[in-house]
């Protein structure tokens, strides 16, 4: 079950198929971080319109992130990072605004790390 719509989508990405594959991979990585919180409650049921509100949010800020990274695999993102390059007198650092550093341990951009945390879905206890 997807959590936003295209209809709902309001972003970067104009391409409804493109759309589809990253919502996918950013409800993965959200059911992960959130322990399948949206598969065990009902999303449309929720009587929090603010927590639905942001949940949705974080999700269009997760698919966000994977169209400005133009990834959406960690490997993918990660790919290319490296500190400094040397080859003769050739020195090469990259600077410190990399895009991956944007991104939390967990997979989540820091925007959507922070709309869950807030409403406390990044609780590690039972529910």
């Amino acid at each position: 079950m997807a959590y936003l719509s295209f209809e709902e989508y309001d972003g970067a990405v104009s391409n409804e198929a493109e759309f589809k594959q990253l919502e996918s991979q950013a409800e993965t990585v959200i059911n992960n971080v959130t322990r399948d919180f949206y598969r065990y409650h009902d999303l449309s049921a929720d009587q929090n319109k603010l927590r639905v509100a942001d949940f949705k949010q974080a999700v269009k800020e997760q698919i966000e992130y994977y169209a400005f990274a133009q990834a959406s695999k960690s490997y993918e993102i990660q790919q290319g990072n490296y500190k400094a390059v040397s080859i003769g007198r050739l020195s090469l650092t990259p600077s410190d605004t990399n895009a991956s550093d944007s991104v939390m341990p967990n997979g989540l951009c820091r925007e959507s790390y922070e709309l869950l945390a807030k409403h406390g879905l990044l609780f590690r206890g039972e529910w």
